[in-house]
Order: structure tokens, then sequence, then C-alpha cells
């Protein structure tokens, strides 16, 4: 059978992709990618970062790009919602809080007062004794400010996300392939062949590859070329809370906060319940291409060899230690019953935006997340369908050179 477009890559960029051209007439579509594991071991090759409950979504952000992926994104959530019978957003709101004069804070706070005065959102201006007040079990550092607004953020469970893509997407007709696709050709005739592990063959009019951190390493691309992305093995630490703190914590928004002007910040979530029965607060850590803390909470990855064994790893002792300082900082009299520590890949790019666009007729590649395509992968999927569809960029809202492809030759040459 010939496909018209086959999707490679079944996280969140994929199975976003595959949903909206599951929407479209007259396409034969398939999703090729294995699902999520019952549990990570070495003797698998691709793992995602869409194994989560909760991740947050926002449309506060110091990228104006972001903020338009991110609101268009949310306005969608309610029909996948109905179609999927999933919960994806739960809408708790977003709160920024750091030092005064610090320009990381200052860049978010200016950005979310534009963003939300133009949408006619409300976005609540906080000082020190506003966050002391309104949140009472949080210790936040002296001398902070910030900015807190409902409407259109809070966290989406991305599991679920995927998961009610890939539903609506088989249910409109789309064939899944739950294999790695190993081998990328254009044959003659000018349709590409996807060689699977199982070396079984798909062939398809149209390609959107859409891989993550795992992109270069298979060699997809025409030429065989990599794209400008450099991997970050990434760290969170889930803290397990009782009752008790649950309920204590029941108006607790997601959060970004940073401590002092001299630190990074960090990202933490809301209490959530996971499919163990647990309820977990979540912390995680910035992270940028100059990854100064790389040391302390994780690691350049530039194997897939380095990947298979982050993903797969039991404990990262300094990192743990990192994160149960954070927690017993901001918030020093919960007691957690116990953590848990997570890992997943990132994968960043120069510009600190997607790669999203066409690497030849018929072949778009979408890639470099940068940590954030969770809250906007949905949005993300849409571009990608309906850009292959009509042959070039298809999105009014942004600039397709804001995503523009490219490649480590070009930038290493």
């Amino acid at each position: 059978m010939m496909y018209d477009v086959c999707v490679v890559g079944a996280g969140t960029m994929g199975s976003s992709t595959a949903y909206h051209l599951s929407k479209k007439e007259n396409l034969n579509v398939c999703l090729v990618g294995p699902g999520e594991p019952e549990r990570k071991t070495l003797d698998r090759e691709v793992f995602g970062c869409h194994y989560d409950e909760g991740r947050i979504t926002r449309i506060i952000s110091e990228v104006e790009t972001e903020q338009i992926l991110a609101y268009q994104g949310t306005l969608s959530y309610p029909e996948l919602e109905r179609e999927s019978g999933l919960k994806i957003f739960t809408e708790v709101g977003m709160a920024i809080v750091g030092p005064k004069g610090d320009e990381i804070v200052n860049g978010y706070v200016t950005t979310a007062d534009k963003f939300c005065k133009t949408k006619g959102l409300l976005c609540e201006k906080l000082d020190e004794m506003d966050i002391r007040n309104r949140w009472s079990y949080f210790l936040p550092s002296t001398n902070c400010y910030g900015r807190f607004s409902k409407k259109y953020n809070g966290y989406i469970s991305v599991r679920n996300l995927v998961k009610a893509c890939q539903i609506v997407a088989e249910r409109n007709g789309v064939k899944r392939f739950g294999e790695v696709a190993k081998d990328i050709v254009r044959e003659s005739e000018g349709h590409y062949k996807i060689v699977l592990e199982s070396g079984n063959t798909i062939s398809s009019k149209k390609i959107v590859v859409a891989c993550g951190s795992f992109t270069n390493f298979y060699n997809f691309l025409p030429g065989r070329r990599q794209l400008d992305l450099q991997l970050i093995g990434h760290t969170v630490l889930k803290f397990e809370l009782g009752e008790e703190a649950v309920k204590k914590m029941s108006e607790m928004p997601s959060m970004i906060y940073k401590p002092k002007i001299d630190a990074g910040y960090v990202y933490i979530l809301p209490p959530i319940k996971y499919p163990n029965g647990k309820t977990y607060l979540k912390i995680g850590h910035s992270v940028h291409p100059n990854f100064e803390d790389k040391e302390e909470l994780g690691k350049l990855l530039e194997t897939l060899d380095d990947v298979q064994k982050w993903y797969c790893q039991e404990d990262y002792p300094k990192a743990r230690n990192f994160f149960k300082t954070i927690f017993k900082t901001m918030y020093p009299d919960i007691e957690p019953l116990g953590e848990e520590l997570d890992f997943c890949a990132m994968a960043l790019t120069t510009s600190g935006k997607q790669l999203i666009g066409f690497v030849e007729e018929n072949f778009l590649v979408a890639a470099g997340g940068n940590g954030k395509s969770a809250k906007f992968g949905l949005q993300i999927g849409k571009i990608c369908a309906d850009s292959i569809v009509k042959g070039e960029w298809d999105c009014d809202l942004l600039n397709p050179e804001d995503f523009r492809v490219r490649f480590k030759d070009e930038l290493y040459a």
C-alpha cells in the first residue's frame, strides 16, 4: 500500500501531526513509532519525554512565538478531550516568582503583562507579601515579586495528550506501526521507503519526521545531514505527598521560581495523582545550550548509547540532593513521604526555537522542542499537518523564518 503521508515519530509532535492529518479528507496516513514501555530497559533503543502526567503549559512566556503556539494549542484541548474521552489540561494557573531586578524574571513579567493585556486576560501583580499570603506553605526569598495568571495556564498530562491524539487518529483511519524506523530512502519514482526494525517496509508519497532527541542518530534526513540539535540529559524529582500536604497545597499553581539573581530557575508542578495511585509534586531545573549546571543536574548526551543509559539509570545523587534542598527551602513545613527521580533527554537548538520546515520537496521535519514541546506540541502538529498537505509553510500566525531548519554543517563549517 502507498500512503499519502507517513509520520515517523510517535511522541508529542508526531502523534499530534497524525491527529490533525486524520481530520483531512481523502488521505491515507500512517504513524510509525513504539509506544510507552512498561519499564525503561537498555534493550530498547527509543524513549520519549511524554511519559509523564504533569508538564507545565503556559501562555506566560518570555518568547512571543511560544506565547502564540501555547495559546492556540490550549484552545484546542477541549475538542481533543471530547473526542478521546481523556483529561489533558488542568487550569490551575501559572505563577512567576523571583528577585526584583533579575533580568530573566523581568522578561517574563514584561511579556506576561503585554500578552495578557492583548488577549484581555487578568495578570495579577504579586509582591512578597502577596506571595506569602496567597500560598502560605511557600517560603519565597526576600525582595521577590512576580505575576499570576489563571486563564489558559496550568499543566497537561502529556501522556494523555499523546494517547488522545493516537486514539482519535486511529479511529479516523490512521494506520499505526509500533516499531522503530531504521532508515528512510527516497526511491527513483519519487516516493519514500521507510525501513522498520522488523525489516518490513512502508511506502509513502510524503514524510514528516518528528523523532525529537533521536532524529540525528538514524540519519533520516536527505544527504544524511545532522540537525542543529544539542542533547541534554534532564532530571526531575517527584516528591510523594500525603493527604494532609495535598489538601494544604490544593490551590497551588504551576510555577517558575528563581530564588536569587545569580542562580538558575526551577519549575514546579502542583500535586498530581499518577497512575500508581501516588500524588507527587514535581520540581525540574532550567536548561539552555550553555549548560552551566551539567555536572550537578545532568549531562551532555552525544551518542545513542548515552541517551539510552541516561533514560535507564536508577539514580543521580547530585541532582537528587539539589532538588531536596530546593524543596526544603521552599516548603519548610511540608514533609514528603518519599521521592522519585526521573530522566529524559531534551533537544536544544542554537536559536532556542523549534525547527519546523521542509528539507526537500515532500519531506518535512519537526524537532528541537527545547524542553517546551509538551505545552505546544498539539499546535506544532497542526502546522506540520497543514504544511505537508499544502507543500509549503501553512500558518499565517507565525513567520516560517523563526522556525527555519538549521543543520550542524551550516553552523560549524
